[in-house]
């Protein structure tokens, strides 16, 4: 597909109120269910944050985590910020993502639910699974580009999974990122056509920075493929995504909220202990790729 220059801005039908006044939640046991057919029930018991931000409560990164890339740019910046989020990282199993999706993703006006990327519905976080319906967990950058599964690694990473109704989940495939195409039916505001998807514009940054972050963790060495960014769509199995010149633009245009911060808190410190740079500081994407 073609890159629609100029295209409008659309808004959408499903657009989301975050009003963060919430507590946060910690994981319990992992749950058994191995595959996204396999729903559990678990639960999840309130913990205090560190700082409120409008009810919230969102950490910034710890003082030094980012000292290493300081003042750098181009490939120097992108391998300092690689080994950065590459130590002393946790790995969670692809059954532990569902509880940890429940915290990370918690819907801010009811604790009792998610909220999903690309539809922006907030569904119970007990209905996961592989049902119409039900949300189930979205691979932002496609398992099938560079054919890592859901094996424990980027198959597992949350900083690129999200729930997402398991329909619309199907329908965005394992399509590039891109702007244009049908408007879907069950998801407004989102779009696709053969090669590409566009996310609803709430959520186009949020999207473009997860993959900004699987292009810098995930380098070769291992043992999993070195997945990179590049300004083409239709990439299949190749372990690459785009459009990055416009995956740069949603970048722009929808800067980190308060919620996608606070899921960047919950990670590093609940679950896998490191952070995704770009939403801390957004620029860093332009320093490397612009």
């Amino acid at each position: 597909m073609q890159h629609v220059l100029g295209k409008r801005r659309r808004s959408t039908t499903l657009v989301l109120s975050l009003s963060l006044a919430l507590g946060l939640g910690a994981t319990q046991a992992a749950p058994s269910a191995t595959a996204d057919t396999s729903p559990t029930s678990a639960t999840t018991t309130a913990v205090s944050g560190s700082t409120a931000v409008g009810g919230s409560t969102v950490a910034s990164a710890p003082a030094g985590y980012y000292d290493d890339a300081s003042g750098l740019t181009g490939s120097a910046l992108e391998s300092a910020l690689h080994d950065i989020i590459s130590t002393d990282v946790q790995a969670l199993s692809y059954s532990q993502v569902w509880n940890a999706l429940k915290v990370t993703d918690e819907d801010p006006s009811n604790s009792a639910r998610v909220l999903t990327l690309y539809s922006g519905l907030s569904l119970p976080k007990s209905d996961n699974g592989g049902g119409v319906d039900q949300w189930n967990r979205e691979h932002v950058w496609a398992k099938s580009h560079g054919d890592f599964g859901t094996a424990t690694g980027p198959g597992t990473d949350l900083h690129h999974l999200r729930p997402e109704d398991v329909t619309v989940n199907s329908d965005r495939g394992n399509l590039d990122f891109d702007e244009g195409g049908t408007e879907n039916d069950e998801a407004p505001g989102n779009y696709s056509d053969g090669d590409s998807w566009e996310p609803r514009d709430e959520v186009k940054g949020d999207v473009a920075r997860m993959i900004f972050y699987m292009s810098v963790r995930y380098e070769g060495g291992d043992g999993f493929a070195d997945l990179e960014v590049n300004d083409r769509v239709g990439n299949g199995s190749a372990p690459n995504i785009g459009r990055v010149s416009v995956l740069l633009q949603w970048n722009a245009e929808d800067p980190p909220d308060a919620f996608e911060e606070r899921r960047n808190d919950l990670i590093q410190s609940q679950f896998q202990g490191n952070r995704n740079p770009f939403i801390d500081n957004p620029a860093w994407a332009d320093d490397i790729w612009g």
